[in-house]
């Protein structure tokens, strides 16, 4: 009957409904005394009502959400999760214990039925409000009609019940820290605005909430300190006492408070009652004083007579003497005593709703109709009663619904539908922790599959909500308790609850991936631990260790079917996660491989996956690939540095798959993702001294260029810098398979190494025309510098070309010399090779290449040519000297230098027109550089003798140029 009321009529019966609810619902549910066939009927009925999302919805607005109604919503789930979560029956085998764990069983399902049914309403509720956004745009002109204010007040209906939801809760944490602490209640109250600051205000709120504790009331009208004994004036000065017996007004004045246990406190209180009573009867008293004196008596004799520990009794005669004894001008009449005692005897003065048989030290926060409630309910004291007991109590719970009824009457309120998708968050709000707490306690102590599944059910939606409604620390909180009742962590303590518990973590990764964000690490660290148990033989036998063999095997085969296609949807299904979750996965993938990487023997599942995962994601945009692969790269390199050789070479080998993969992708001019693809092999060759990993890397990346040459932009720098660091190995077969690549790169594909890769590429050339492994591989790297300087020179390079002399640079530094220095400065290098072919093969180059090009040099470039490239050729006799090493030095000049000077002089004379001031500087850098005698007087008279034969010849030979060579040798035999 009441369900149908719920269901059909709630509209039309708000105030009885308020009233029944209680009576019908909540106090079968609350009370101990309640005959579990009762509970069993009422959680039926809320079986079927819960089913109704919209009903909840209104239960919510129209009881939870109203400042003076009680919280019917709240209410119901905690009294379900109180059921849910009690305590077992010891025999199981009792007719009681079966009927508590089917109570207990129904509470829970009725727990999941809320959950849920507040999922579908939130679904409902957002899909008619989009299809009432795509009617509206169909209207013509129906956006432009309405007006700022109209929508305005449209946004403020969706929000008036959240609002008003907020206020009560804040008004609820105040009256609880009120009835814990009243000064501290008080604050709180005026800091959050919920009373204003005046103690007419505070004295009101004291007198109209039916749910601040009486007894903390009294406490609080009782101190000493200026702003509550304003309060206590204010609270006393409110009260009308025109007209009353004396008896009556003190009944009426405790009815709000009790008073306070300090004999100063009530001094206080019944002063200022005394005053205003005379105030209010200035002709029954003389004055104050014998009112104040009346009111104590009063308060004595209320003790005496109904206090079972006080004995003997007071009698009339002595409550009449003990009044009477002062001034007979100031003594009440003793008929106005008698009157008062017989009065007092008979009828106990109690606070409102004040019983012998309940406490009200706590109440809830309800208006003061449902106050009476809780008497009516009797939730107290559960004792077994009599047959008059509840004759008495129907009685008694008939004459005060009866007033309940008549003073709802005055009251009604309107009904409200609730139609805002917005409510769904205050409703969770309210009710999402104990949920929590009745699903986790559920699965912690029992393994009823009917139950469990409940529990999965009720996750599953609750996580679900949480994503919807972002309130992200709930789902956090579902989702860790999830993970945590898989158990994998702990395979030997394995039940079929864990199986289902890990069933339900994998399936979001179906149903509602976008959920796990935040957790990843945790449900990846599940399927890495599943996939450990699950292909390791050992560990699976310990799988519930201790149980039947046959319940073992089931759980065996479970683990087995979800580490199948169930797990491997979480990362197919990657491709689904939004810009900012993806990285969030692949930074969690890497953090649980990183783990992986640490056992002993190193495991790769998870850097497997991120192979695959990325294949996945392929498709992203460059700006989401960019921030995955950072983190990818560092990973990679660190797995690639990894002590196992064998772990080492697979993360290598998987980072080639994503290099190949990536490079299928067209890169534009100026951008350098391929760089920062390939930069993990720089690091790695760099880095690593293992002969079979440095020879791994040259071979991924000659496949690389062999399969993706004609994509290849920014990549060849790194590409370069990878064969750079080849070029220093000592192993031949790596230089050599590193040198042939650059050969054919070079010879065949030069029209792409562009730009400033091409420095890279002269870099590694010098690299292998340094490397001592084969005299045949330098003279071959030597050969191509010179056939990258004729494709320089041709504008094959940007910025390359050198430009005629007679074209002034802007400015003292051009693009050209950066590009043709490093050339000569790596030959100049070579003319020190303790090699002769080596040495002779690049000096000859080297001045070729002056010959050829050095007449659209300009002077300052011929004088850094000079400085920087011609004079260090001599710097191999100048160290060797110093070291004690002259024969080194002397066979060098023997074989070099003769040759050297005779190339640098047929340079000059070449050149003489933009080199003309060279010739001193030139004679006195190397002879300060030769400190051997004999090698100094040799160098000086074939450089005097081939100077002026040079120069006379041209007749360009200065007086001033030709003083200067005289006093060069001069001076240097001299010193000799």
């Amino acid at each position: 009957m009441f369900s149908v009321l719920l269901l059909r009529f709630r509209e039309s019966l708000k105030g009885e409904i308020g009233v029944f609810f209680p009576l019908i619902v909540l106090r079968s549910l609350d009370s101990s005394d309640s005959p579990l066939s009762q509970k069993a009927s009422v959680l039926r009925m809320l079986e079927k009502v819960c089913k109704d999302p919209q009903m909840l919805a209104d239960v919510f607005v129209n009881y939870d959400c109203d400042l003076e109604g009680p919280n019917l919503f709240e209410r119901t789930v905690s009294a379900l999760s109180r059921i849910a979560q009690g305590s077992q029956i010891a025999d199981t085998n009792s007719i009681v214990s079966s009927q508590t764990v089917s109570v207990k069983s129904s509470s829970l399902q009725c727990l999941v039925i809320i959950l849920k049914s507040l999922a579908d309403w939130e679904q409902l509720r957002r899909d008619s409000s989009k299809q009432g956004s795509i009617v509206e745009s169909h209207e013509e002109d129906a956006s432009r009609r309405l007006t700022t204010d109209e929508m305005k007040n449209q946004e403020d209906g969706r929000n008036q019940f959240e609002r008003a939801k907020a206020h009560k809760s804040t008004m609820e944490a105040a009256i609880s820290e009120f009835n814990r602490k009243p000064s501290k209640g008080i604050e709180y109250l005026l800091s959050n605005k919920l009373v204003e600051n005046k103690a007419s205000s505070v004295a009101q709120f004291l007198k109209s909430n039916p749910s601040l504790d009486k007894v903390m009331i009294g406490e609080y009208l009782g101190q000493h300190e200026e702003f509550p004994l304003a309060v206590m004036h204010s609270y006393v000065d409110s009260m009308k006492f025109i007209g009353l017996k004396f008896d009556a007004a003190i009944r009426a004045f405790l009815k709000g408070f009790r008073l306070p246990g300090e004999a100063q406190k009530i001094d206080r209180i019944m002063e200022k009652f005394a005053e205003r009573y005379c105030a209010d009867n200035p002709e029954l008293f003389k004055n104050a004083d014998t009112a104040y004196v009346l009111a104590y008596a009063v308060i004595m004799l209320n003790t005496d007579a109904h206090n079972p520990m006080v004995w003997p009794k007071m009698s009339k005669s002595d409550f009449v003497r003990m009044n009477t004894a002062s001034d007979a001008e100031e003594c009440v009449p003793n008929e106005l005593l008698e009157e008062i005692y017989d009065s007092i005897v008979k009828e106990e003065i109690k606070m409102k709703d004040d019983s012998h048989d309940t406490s009200k030290s706590t109440k809830r926060p309800e208006t003061e109709e449902r106050g009476r409630l809780v008497n009516i309910l009797n939730l107290a004291l559960p004792r077994l009663k009599s047959a008059s007991d509840t004759k008495a109590e129907s009685e008694k719970i008939i004459k005060q619904t009866q007033a309940l009824f008549k003073n709802q009457g005055q009251k009604k309120g309107v009904f409200h539908v609730a139609q805002q998708v917005e409510l769904v968050r205050p409703m969770l709000e309210a009710v999402g922790w104990p949920l929590l707490a009745t699903f986790s306690v559920t699965m912690e102590e029992g393994d009823s599959k009917p139950r469990v599944v409940s529990c999965m059910e009720g996750f599953r939606a609750g996580i679900h909500l949480t994503r919807v409604l972002g309130m992200d620390t709930m789902r956090y909180a579902f989702l860790t308790s999830l993970v945590r009742f898989t158990f994998l962590h702990a395979p030997k303590e394995m039940r079929s609850k864990n199986v289902e518990a890990l069933r339900t973590l994998l399936g979001l990764a179906d149903t509602d991936m976008d959920a796990l964000q935040d957790t990843w690490n945790a449900v990846l660290e599940c399927v890495s631990r599943l996939e450990y148990i699950t292909s390791n033989p050992s560990i699976s036998a310990t799988v519930m260790l201790g149980s039947n063999q046959i319940s073992r095997d089931s759980v065996v085969q479970s683990l087995k079917e979800l580490a199948g296609k169930p797990a491997e949807q979480i990362f197919v299904n990657s491709v689904k996660l939004p810009s900012d979750s993806i990285v969030e996965f692949f930074t969690a993938l890497c953090g649980v491989s990183a783990e992986e990487l640490k056992q002993t023997p190193a495991r790769v599942f998870s850097l497997q996956k991120l192979v695959e995962i990325s294949y996945y994601n392929m498709a992203r945009i460059r700006l989401v690939w960019a921030r995955i692969w950072s983190v990818l790269a560092q990973h990679f390199i660190a797995a690639g540095s990894h002590n196992e050789e064998k772990v080492a070479m697979y993360a290598i080998d998987s980072l080639r798959q994503l290099g190949m993969k990536y490079l299928e992708r067209a890169e534009l001019n100026n951008f350098t993702f391929q760089s920062d693809i390939l930069k993990p092999f720089v690091i790695l060759m760099r880095n690593t001294h293992n002969s079979k990993i440095r020879g791994l890397i040259v071979d991924c990346i000659v496949q690389l260029i062999k399969s993706k040459v004609g994509s290849i932009k920014s990549g060849w720098r790194c590409v370069f810098m990878i064969f750079t660091a080849a070029a220093d190995d000592e192993d031949e077969s790596i230089v050599e398979s590193a040198f042939e690549n650059v050969e054919q790169v070079i010879l065949e594909h030069f029209d792409q190494v562009v730009g400033d890769c091409f420095m890279d590429c002269v870099n590694c050339l010098i690299g292998f025309a340094n490397n001592k492994c084969t005299p045949r591989i330098s003279l071959k790297a030597i050969a191509l510098l010179r056939i990258c300087e004729d494709r320089l020179a041709e504008g094959f390079i940007p910025g390359g070309a050198i430009k005629p002399i007679d074209v002034v640079p802007e400015a003292n530094f051009d693009v050209t010399e950066h590009y043709w220095f490093p050339m000569l400065a790596g030959l100049s290098d070579l003319t020190l090779d303790s090699r002769p072919e080596v040495r002779h093969c690049a000096l000859e180059v080297l001045f070729d290449l002056l010959n050829e090009r050095g007449h659209k040099f300009s002077s300052p470039f011929w004088e850094s040519i000079f400085h920087r490239v011609l004079f260090p050729i001599f710097d191999h006799v100048r160290h060797a000297g110093r070291d004690g090493l002259s024969s080194s030095g002397d066979d060098w000049l023997r074989d070099t230098s003769i040759h050297s000077l005779q190339l640098i002089c047929n340079l000059f004379n070449t050149f003489y027109k933009v080199a003309c001031v060279l010739p001193f500087s030139c004679l006195t850098n190397i002879l300060c550089i030769i400190q051997n005698i004999s090698v100094m007087k040799l160098v000086i008279r074939y450089f005097y003798r081939y100077h002026i034969e040079t120069c006379l010849v041209g007749h360009r030979l200065t007086v001033a140029l030709t003083g200067g060579i005289l006093y060069a040798s001069t001076s240097s035999q001299f010193a000799a």
